[in-house]
């Protein structure tokens, strides 16, 4: 494991950031094939291998253990008020509940009597309506049934609702510390957007950020700190925005970023989903 931190450290300084600012990154599990979910729940980090149709938990003190197996290629993962796991399944194209008695239950699977995409990412609001993203990432043309990847809420009463239709790749999915807003990214657009939440409804979809070019890899999941503080997946690591979506520092990694949550102490630290390993990143300042 030394030696592993060292080789990711070296490769860090060769490559450029848009902040001199130095972070602690450890590589806390590895050997795994693609790995994506990060959910911080019950003083353990979670996350899940898609390809391998399991979800992990990880401690300090045990490292990564079997969680979940098989888990229908589970991608994101949230946990309800009754600290049930909640999953994004990409192979079931669901939404589904992790039961006590380890029983799954469905609460989404079909959008006007056609079969889900492959759900993605989600976010649960304290009202309890559940959001998520519905690319096309896990189905062929042949099988893909809705003619547009989706954002959806789903209500407390099973209702399911459309947000958003325009996206080309939806994928992260985040609500900001007060829920009156919701961040949504477009993968291979390499866009956020930002909505408006309301008693009434979603409105107000507009451009929060988006990075120039063109990159192998899209922008991805999400996650937000106290003060509004945005962290978010991308080509080249994790992309730190303010509220206003100005860019405040880009946090290199190799490989693939995927995924990414907060966890908030005495300071932050990040949990990063970067392909076949999971990075702990404790970052030195506020950002």
């Amino acid at each position: 494991m030394k030696n592993k931190l060292l080789w990711v450290l070296l490769l860090l300084t060769f490559i450029p950031t848009i902040s001199a600012q130095e972070h602690t990154i450890e590589v806390i599990s590895d050997g795994h094939q693609f790995t994506e979910g990060p959910l911080w729940h019950d003083d353990a980090l979670w996350f899940s291998d898609i390809p391998a149709s399991t979800i992990y938990r990880w401690q300090p003190e045990t490292g990564s253990e079997v969680a979940v197996r098989p888990s229908s290629g589970a991608n994101g993962l949230i946990a309800d008020a009754d600290g049930n796991l909640l999953m994004a399944q990409h192979t079931a194209r669901r939404i589904a509940r992790l039961n006590a008695d380890g029983t799954q239950t469905s609460l989404a699977d079909a959008y006007e009597g056609k079969r889900l995409n492959s759900p993605n990412d989600l976010v649960l609001g304290e009202n309890g309506v559940l959001y998520f993203t519905d690319p096309p990432f896990a189905v062929s043309e042949e099988e893909q049934e809705l003619a547009f990847a989706g954002v959806f809420a789903l209500s407390t009463t099973g209702e399911l609702t459309l947000i958003d239709d325009q996206l080309h790749r939806p994928n992260g999915i985040i609500l900001s510390p007060d829920e009156q807003t919701l961040y949504v990214t477009d993968a291979y657009r390499w866009q956020i957007f930002a909505y408006d939440v309301s008693p009434a409804g979603i409105t107000n979809k507009r451009l929060f950020a988006e990075l120039e070019g063109e990159y192998d890899q899209g922008m991805d999941g999400m996650a937000v700190a106290a003060d509004g503080t945005l962290y978010v997946a991308g080509p080249e690591g994790i992309y730190v925005y303010d509220a206003s979506g100005e860019l405040l520092e880009t946090i290199a990694l190799p490989d693939f970023t995927a995924n990414v949550t907060l966890v908030e102490t005495d300071g932050r630290v990040l949990y990063v989903t970067n392909q076949t390993e999971i990075f702990k990143i404790t970052l030195n300042s506020t950002n």
